[in-house]
């Protein structure tokens, strides 16, 4: 379970666009994945490694920023 924006893994990070209105888009070269949500335009490309292993801060903080969705909202998810 992810705790604030630590340890989060690609299923809390699909589980969390899934919810915001963010669909899966379009699987790009290797092992990267876009997902989008219209209403926004937003899209926030995910370098998949395996559905279990945690993504370091850095890289889901430029998840957050490109989804644009508050740090708070991420964080708030993470606590329930």
């Amino acid at each position: 379970m992810p705790r604030g924006i630590s340890n989060w893994s690609y299923k809390d990070v699909t589980s969390f666009l899934t919810e915001h209105s963010f669909v899966f888009f379009d699987q790009k070269e290797g092992s990267h994945e876009a997902w989008i949500c219209e209403a926004t335009e937003a899209i926030v490309e995910i370098n998949f490694h395996g559905k279990n292993k945690a993504f370091p801060e850095r890289t889901l903080e430029t998840m957050i920023r490109q989804s644009k969705i508050d740090k708070k909202e991420w964080r708030k998810w993470a606590s329930r």
